[in-house]
């Protein structure tokens, strides 16, 4: 049994079968519950059963012989267990992180006999690896971020808001063939680099500022994840400087990526640049169906990668009181990492 949530963590329905959540979450009430989730049920014999509230796109899904569609989504579910048989059975889940408690709790209640197993790697490895057409998808969402990159990047001027930049980078992916924009994350001067809400604000960009630009998104379902960095004007030579090591920060986490190596290995190559009073965090996880998927890349991460794994690495570099972070997605082979972002790291 698979769930999937709408938007950012639908990925493991998408992957068996191909659905996508199209509905928001939503709240629980008597009557309607679910919204926004799905699940799947892939018996060991018998038909598989598709659980999506609202409905699905049966000319994108493969594999669903059964499927229901109403909004209660919980008792759609136990109908379909009882249809497959599954009442009195152990079920392996994956998802459980996704799908809310309330749910949980209700399943449980409702299906006494059914002893659940929690075994995210039953999809989580399959789907670390991606396949040849996989590859393909995720080449082309990249090259779309890369144009609307491109096109926030050279909107960046004094006085232009950084909402209006986000509107450039929104409308240069969708006109590229995006299928969804999620965040164009723009910060100018003092707010780079703070987790905040608006993503972007009225904020004026000045003169001489660095703006960061993060843009995620999905096309042809696949993710794509960017971050670069622009000036309201030229760069000066403390920020030309700033760029440069989080440029070179971001190649030398990629170039530890090998089949088989470890992930201490990226993790823990930056450390020459303590000498010159950088403070370089590593940073970077995997990318797929979802934005953001296993392995992650950090201090004190561990595991082995693998051939064809898909990486998004962002170290953080900070010096004084400034920021940088420049973000590539990167494919790991038996050799030198592919470079799916092509991007490049200076304009002026």
């Amino acid at each position: 049994m698979a769930f999937s949530g709408y938007g950012e963590r639908d990925g493991n329905i998408c992957y068996l079968c191909g659905h996508k959540n199209a509905f928001p979450y939503s709240p629980k009430t008597e009557h309607v519950s679910g919204l926004g989730y799905s699940a799947l049920l892939v018996p060991v014999e018998g038909a598989t059963a598709l659980i999506a509230p609202l409905g699905f796109q049966a000319n994108r899904v493969a594999g669903v012989e059964r499927s229901r569609t109403g909004t209660n989504f919980t008792r759609d579910l136990v109908d379909a267990i009882k249809e497959t048989r599954l009442q009195v059975s152990k079920l392996a889940v994956a998802g459980a992180d996704v799908i809310p408690a309330v749910y949980v709790d209700e399943l449980r209640r409702q299906s006494p006999d059914i002893a659940f197993d929690y075994n995210e790697n039953i999809l989580t490895d399959q789907r670390l690896v991606k396949s040849e057409s996989e590859l393909r998808l995720m080449r082309h969402a990249s090259k779309i971020a890369d144009v609307a990159m491109t096109a926030a990047i050279e909107a960046i001027k004094p006085g232009v808001t950084e909402s209006a930049v986000g509107t450039v980078a929104r409308q240069g992916a969708m006109r590229a063939g995006a299928d969804y924009v999620v965040r164009d994350r723009i910060q100018s001067g003092a707010e780079m680099g703070r987790l905040r809400w608006p993503f972007a604000s009225p904020k004026k960009i000045r003169r001489g500022e660095l703006v960061s630009i993060d843009l995620v998104g999905w096309a042809g379902a696949y993710g794509f994840d960017i971050l670069r960095i622009g000036c309201a004007g030229r760069p000066n030579r403390q920020q030309h400087r700033l760029i440069e090591v989080a440029a070179q920060a971001t190649a030398i986490m990629s170039d530890r990526l090998t089949d088989g190596g470890a992930i201490e290995a990226s993790t823990s190559s930056l450390k020459e640049f303590e000498r010159d009073n950088f403070n370089v965090s590593p940073f970077g996880h995997g990318i797929g169906l979802e934005i953001v998927e296993n392995p992650y890349l950090f201090h004190g991460g561990a595991g082995r990668l693998r051939k064809n794994m898909v990486l998004c690495i962002e170290p953080e570099v900070r010096w004084k009181r400034n920021f940088a972070s420049i973000e590539n997605e990167v494919v790991v082979t038996n050799r030198k990492p592919e470079l799916l972002t092509k991007l490049p790291v200076f304009w002026n």
